[in-house]
């Protein structure tokens, strides 16, 4: 029997993500992980006891989070969403609300206005589901005007999505041009992954357009990424919508243990969150006196480096320090990150960037 001939269209168009980062971080513990935008600080210890306390009902299904009103409230506060739980969603990691929203929204041929470059995973769920994905490019520093949103509309835009601070880039789309996509008859997807890094949010527009969804993360500031759980705010119709195509009890048992208490802990989330803004600028400050690598202003956990000046590529960026037992990310070729010479990396303590930084002034010695 021929399978492809029984598969669907979702399957045949989609692809299979390379997540071999994760991989060699894990299998190599001895490497500095400063590939996948992660905290690299410990869970805050209220988290580590709720989660060695539940340990002994693992035995019992979780509820499920559509009706975790403790969980879902404690959200809608820490987001300062008057409306409470009803405005909150939760998906087994930010990847699967990417994947709910255009299963909610889409049929087959309407389109999704998409940055390029964002982040990965939104360009390629929407296909899976008959959409299409628009690209608007940005000029030759990453910047965006209205009109180049605008001018990409048609009949058929039934989306724009757009991560704030930009993933790979870090940095943010003006709130200006952000208010007039909102009053366009389209679903506005916001995804705020790194709001706490940034010290900015659109969560206020809330309360004005209904069209608007902001999705967030316990795997940045929060520390959590192994818990696996993403969050979206909206106004209730709209939940109500993505509740419906929400897989039941999609939240693990230990992840929502581990969300309420690391909500009952936000001042060890603001400290963490301070410790490495500080430490991302002064690595991007730290750039300033080294003509040959270009460190683009982020507002996320991570900086992305231009080496085109050095003359060396990301890739030999990547495997010296992957020598040295630092592991970064080559984002070089990836979707709208043209050519060989960008490089992202992750924003740890300061002892990593400072052992970082000297190992990439080595490598530019050797390279002289």
């Amino acid at each position: 029997m021929n399978i492809s001939t029984k598969v669907s269209q979702a399957a045949l168009s989609g692809q299979i993500y390379n997540l071999d980062h994760f991989h060699k971080a894990w299998n190599d513990p001895s490497l500095i992980r400063l590939m996948g935008n992660e905290l690299v600080i410990p869970p805050s210890p209220k988290v580590i006891a709720a989660v060695q306390d539940i340990a002994h009902k693992l035995n019992y299904y979780p509820e499920d989070p559509a009706t975790n009103q403790k969980l879902l409230s404690a959200l809608a506060q820490y987001m300062e969403i008057p409306g409470g739980a009803d405005w909150i969603i939760l998906g087994n990691g930010s990847m699967e609300l990417i994947d709910m929203l255009p299963r909610t929204f889409l049929n087959p041929g309407d389109e999704v206005l998409l940055p390029c470059p964002d982040y990965a995973p939104y360009s390629r769920r929407p296909p899976l589901y008959g959409g299409k994905i628009i690209d608007v490019v940005p000029d030759e520093n990453f910047q965006y005007c209205l009109e180049d949103f605008t001018d990409k509309l048609s009949d058929r835009t039934k989306m724009i999505i757009i991560s704030r601070p930009n993933a790979p880039v870090g940095n943010m789309l003006p709130l200006k041009i952000l208010r007039e996509l909102c009053k366009l008859d389209v679903i506005l997807v916001v995804d705020e992954a790194y709001a706490e890094f940034s010290e900015q949010s659109m969560v206020s527009l809330l309360d004005d357009y209904t069209n608007v969804i902001i999705s967030r993360t316990f795997s940045k500031a929060m520390g959590l990424g192994g818990i696996r759980l993403g969050f979206a705010a909206a106004h209730p119709e709209v939940i109500s919508y993505i509740n419906r195509v929400r897989v039941p009890l999609n939240i693990s048992l230990i992840t929502q243990i581990a969300a309420l208490a690391a909500l009952e802990d936000v001042p060890y989330i603001v400290q963490n969150t301070s410790n490495v803004i500080a430490a991302r600028e002064w690595f991007t400050a730290a750039f300033e006196q080294i003509e040959e690598i270009r460190a683009i202003p982020s507002k996320g956990n991570f900086v992305l480096l231009d080496t085109e000046a050095s003359g060396i590529p990301a890739a030999e960026f990547y495997q010296q320090l992957k020598a040295a037992k630092i592991l970064t990310r080559n984002v070089s070729g990836s979707r709208g990150v043209p050519g060989a010479y960008y490089l992202r990396v992750t924003i740890g303590t300061m002892k990593m960037m400072k052992e970082l930084l000297s190992q990439m002034k080595e490598i530019l010695s050797l390279a002289d």
